[in-house]
């Protein structure tokens, strides 16, 4: 599941298998590699990727996702991508059907075993992927939140990490509390309208997830129908309500929801629970628990007047207005920075014609002096003309 919310790859589908027996294909000839050395090298993607320019075609994207595994999925310490790779991108068509979330974590968990059993002084894999899963599990040197309205995947919502000193960590670390770590991440009501998503919880949940779909339903008729009655005692009021929890299934595994600790990350939490309910089922008592006693109001009325609903919105439009005051500020300073160019740009514009101006004047005085010296010379040649007519 991490790897879906963080990434936006897929889990389930094909697995991804780099075989040594796999034939060599013209393909790899053409993007550089040999037999005896399946390799391509990032810097050779790139300048594939320069010639091609403008031009998206198949040539393209083939040379852009090799280029993404070489750089951000699949990097390693030589810079260069295993050919075989080719193999999965020869109908494009294809390629979204492998789950390239699941390959991307093997990677990693290779590198990994590789630097515990081997003591390798380099760490090859989506590193970035370790990186925002720290941020989402951990409480230790984690970044603020963007103020984007892109939420998925998970990685673009997290801003720059600052530095922080190695014995640093190790004191945090050292001192972790439970209340620092989220175990385990669920999605939110956003991101189960996500395809991949909704795939991977299908496949983790199957029939358990459409049985506790069917139990909200039954839930929510029950509350429709009770809140039609006039019930005036409050035994009755009670009654009610504890039958709408008996309806209820309740879940040994489900997580305890820690609200207000410290260092966690506030989300939207109306998911499912870690055994795959459709519905959160601490989240529906608490809202099932707020209904007035008389029943006056039908559930789904509950959920329009729910201040935490009003309150996420409030949150949501600060959050757009800070956004448009940040462009706003952005805009000023380039207005202050492009004001403050012409003024130098006027400045050096004056200083040129002055030295224009004096140019000018150097090239008359040039001139005139020029004039002088030819006259000069004319006259001495005449003297010399006359002095000789004269000897002969």
């Amino acid at each position: 599941m991490d790897v879906a919310l963080i990434l936006g790859l897929r889990v389930v589908g094909k697995p991804v298998v780099l075989r040594d027996d796999e034939p060599f294909t013209d393909i790899e000839k053409e993007y550089g590699a040999v037999l005896w050395k399946r390799k391509i090298t990032v810097a050779s993607l790139q300048s594939r990727l320069d010639a091609l320019g403008g031009v998206v075609n198949d040539d393209f994207v083939r040379a852009f996702i090799l280029f993404t595994f070489g750089t951000f999925l699949f990097p390693n310490a030589n810079g260069k991508v295993n050919s075989r790779y080719l193999s999965f991108l020869k109908n494009l068509d294809d390629f979204c059907h492998y789950a390239w979330g699941a390959a991307v974590v093997d990677d990693i968990v290779n590198w990994l075993n590789k630097r515990k059993e081997t003591n390798i002084q380099y760490v090859g894999g989506c590193l970035i992927f370790l990186q925002i899963w720290s941020y989402e599990h951990i409480n230790i040197a984690r970044p603020a939140l963007r103020n984007s309205c892109l939420t998925f995947p998970r990685i673009c919502q997290w801003d720059n990490s600052g530095s922080y000193d190695r014995n640093w960590f190790t004191t945090k670390f050292k001192d972790l509390q439970d209340h620092q770590v989220i175990w385990k991440l669920q999605p939110t009501s956003g991101e189960l309208e996500i395809d991949l998503v909704k795939e991977l919880m299908e496949e983790q949940y199957g029939d358990n997830l459409r049985s506790k779909s069917q139990v909200m339903e039954k839930q929510v008729v029950r509350v429709k129908i009770d809140s039609g009655r006039s019930i005036r005692k409050h035994e009755s009021d009670t009654s009610i309500v504890n039958e709408v929890y008996m309806v209820q299934e309740t879940d040994s595994e489900q997580p305890k929801v820690l609200e207000n600790a410290p260092g966690t990350v506030t989300r939207t939490m109306d998911f499912p629970s870690t055994s795959g309910c459709m519905s959160n089922t601490h989240k529906e008592q608490m809202e099932l628990a707020s209904v007035p006693l008389n029943f006056s109001s039908n559930f789904t009325a509950v959920d329009g007047d729910d201040p935490r609903t009003r309150i996420r919105i409030l949150e949501e439009q600060n959050m757009e207005l800070k956004t448009e005051m940040d462009n706003l500020r952005r805009e000023n300073v380039l207005l202050k920075d492009r004001l403050m160019l012409s003024s130098q740009l006027e400045e050096q514009n004056v200083e040129l014609k002055k030295e224009l101006e004096d140019l000018r004047r150097e090239n008359q005085s040039l001139c005139l002096s020029s004039n002088n010296l030819v006259l000069r010379l004319e006259r001495l040649l005449l003297d010399e003309d006359g002095n000789a007519a004269e000897e002969t």
